[in-house]
């Protein structure tokens, strides 16, 4: 696993260096242009960037079209994460080791921050630069909408809120997550098919059969790290869940079931890009890193 540490490495200082260089500027007029950039320069793991550069040894794309979406994504996530720390949502005082958007510089910029990042998003989307077919940046746009509203994160977000001090069955939560937290690491690996000139029905099948596994197995080793890891590790408050009485697979299965499910969804995920053979060994060594991570 040497060679896929150092591609590791070397991607994510690529994608900090690539979201500093498209995000606005601080400006003396107002906090907001500050606020957006301490949202998204604040240290993550940048998975959902690597897995569209992972993506992206298996099919031919455009580079330009590969920042554009690596963009479009983290700000997507970003956003996602300011608003669900705010009081309305999960009410969370800490994001990855540092005071929460909305602690840090008041409720009403939080609000506005997702706001803009969800714009600068689809700017991103929609640029010229993308250098692909008009109807397959399209398809990608028309995507990316739908995993992130009503059939993804936002109806996920929704189904959370009203599961709260529910007892629900292991499906519903599947579907919750499906579309809470599997959604947006599902498009962000067919953004990357889609952009391909050349791609065909089956690469698109395999990778999609791929992310969804991956997305499911990444809450459910969530929620086990919520359960077994500290404030430090995570950075964020740990039990949190368990503490405001929502269903999560650990309070459903236990730890160790819970591991269990996770280990099969990364299987499943190993397999589904198999075919693939050595160009997706980045993709492989990205779902062990979700797999073994620690925070």
């Amino acid at each position: 696993m040497n060679n896929f540490h150092e591609w590791l490495s070397q991607k994510q200082v690529f994608v900090e260096f690539l979201l500093e260089k498209n995000l606005p500027q601080a400006c003396h007029e107002t906090p907001l242009n500050e606020a957006v950039r301490y949202s998204v320069l604040n240290g993550g793991k940048r998975m959902r960037s690597l897995l569209v550069l992972a993506t992206a040894e298996i099919v031919e794309v455009p580079s330009t079209a590969i920042e554009n979406i690596i963009c479009a994504i983290e700000f997507i996530h970003a956003y996602s994460l300011v608003h669900d720390d705010m009081p309305c949502m999960d009410n969370d005082d800490l994001r990855r080791g540092k005071l929460s958007c909305h602690k840090k510089f008041g409720e009403s910029t939080a609000l506005l921050v997702g706001d803009l990042l969800q714009s600068i998003a689809f700017s991103h989307l929609s640029s010229p630069s993308l250098q692909i077919k008009p109807e397959n940046q399209l398809k990608i746009i028309h995507t990316f909408s739908n995993a992130i509203g009503i059939e993804g994160m936002a109806k996920g977000q929704a189904l959370d809120i009203e599961n709260t001090n529910k007892n629900i069955s292991l499906d519903e939560l599947k579907t919750m997550h499906r579309f809470k937290t599997g959604a947006l690491i599902n498009t962000a690996c067919l953004m990357v098919v889609l952009a391909s000139n050349n791609h065909d029905k089956n690469t698109l099948d395999r990778i999609d059969a791929y992310s969804k596994s991956i997305g499911l197995m990444f809450q459910i080793k969530d929620d086990i790290l919520d359960k077994e890891a500290s404030q430090e590790a995570l950075g964020k408050t740990p039990g949190k869940d368990e503490k405001d009485n929502k269903s999560t697979f650990v309070s459903l299965l236990g730890v160790s079931k819970s591991k269990e499910l996770a280990a099969g969804y990364y299987e499943e995920a190993l397999a589904a890009i198999k075919p693939f053979g050595d160009n997706a060994y980045c993709l492989a060594g990205i779902a062990e890193l979700m797999m073994t991570r620690s925070h």
